[in-house]
């Protein structure tokens, strides 16, 4: 219920942005995150590290239709490979801002990085994510992935937590697991190819994979994950203390493009055919999308934490209170 009251109120905020982003024209591109992308324009320099994920459409909404332009800031694009990579990225000074899944972020903090929630990206929808396999093999349900090998896009992000909190709800030992890391555009083919039993996948990765052939087993965002926080978007604590301006102007662009992105379902397809390699409208209109949100809900946020300890995967309690950055009022 909480999770369709925050989509009509965001679809109701969103018609103003939407209204005004379709007058503007789309920049002309070809896709992939990092790939051809506009150029940043003037303003505050911020450099955005993320991966290639339905999860960032607002990011890339934002940045083609000028709404960090209209908050004062420059937005440069930085490819990851994983959320854990874009951290990686933030520690070093090569992004200001990273786009990691939720535990990665949290993993973060509890390894010491004092890490800033500027943003959320986006909270599990049906079906956003899904646990798949081969239609032959020996994987036929979620009891069967104990003991096999599995694929995940790093240790301690969303793919093997979620796994595992899967696994769990039904009864099967996620200590069995063999893991395998592997890029979401390469699991596809690693579980054709019989190198891993299954793999979750995000969208649009999950679309894409199940036009290959592969057969969809669980949606892991139910149970004790259903409405789960999947992606955020955080920076260090000094870029933060340094940097107000260009913070806030984030977070107020940032609430404009995840509103439009709720109002205009052909604006987040035709922004991912842009920018996430291989996607074409067909597969972008099968995807299933997230719910993306900006303004940080501080009692589903807590949420993660509190799984990943129930899980083990953290021994100690972490307050997403604390990590928040309050959001600026509309203006």
């Amino acid at each position: 219920m909480r999770s369709s009251l925050l989509r009509h109120r965001l679809v109701r905020t969103g018609v103003r942005v939407a209204a005004g982003a379709a007058l503007l024209a789309v920049t002309a591109g070809c896709g992939l995150l990092g790939g051809d992308e506009p150029a940043p324009g003037p303003g505050i320099p911020v450099k955005v590290a993320a991966l290639a994920l339905a999860d960032v459409a607002p990011l890339h909404i934002a940045i083609d239709h000028g709404l960090f332009a209209q908050r004062g800031i420059a937005v440069t694009l930085v490819p990851a490979a994983s959320g854990q990579d874009a951290i990686t990225k933030l520690q070093s000074g090569d992004a200001d801002i990273a786009y990691a899944g939720d535990i990665a972020a949290v993993n973060a903090v509890d390894g010491g990085l004092p890490l800033k929630i500027v943003a959320e990206a986006a909270v599990a929808g049906e079906r956003t994510m899904r646990v798949l396999t081969r239609q032959d093999g020996p994987v036929q349900s979620v009891r069967d992935l104990a003991g096999k090998k599995l694929g995940r896009n790093a240790e301690g992000g969303v793919s093997d937590t979620l796994t595992k909190s899967l696994m769990t709800d039904h009864g099967a030992d996620p200590n069995s697991v063999t893991w395998a890391n592997l890029e979401f555009g390469r699991m596809a083919a690693a579980v054709k190819a019989g190198d891993i039993e299954a793999a979750l996948f995000p969208e649009p990765f999950a679309t894409a994979a199940e036009k290959q052939g592969l057969r969809p087993i669980a949606d892991p965002a139910t149970g004790s994950a259903q409405n789960f926080p999947i992606g955020l978007y955080g920076t260090t604590d000094t870029f933060a203390t340094n940097n107000p301006a260009a913070i806030a102007g984030f977070q107020l662009a940032m609430r404009d493009a995840a509103a439009a992105a709720m109002a205009n379902r052909k604006l987040v397809e035709d922004t991912a055919v842009k920018h996430l390699k291989g996607i074409d409208a067909d597969t972008a209109a099968l995807m299933a999308l997230p719910v993306y949100r900006s303004d940080p809900i501080i009692t589903e946020l807590q949420r993660v934490p509190d799984l990943m300890r129930r899980y083990g995967v953290i021994d100690r309690p972490i307050q997403m209170a604390d990590l928040i950055i309050a959001p600026p009022p509309n203006q």
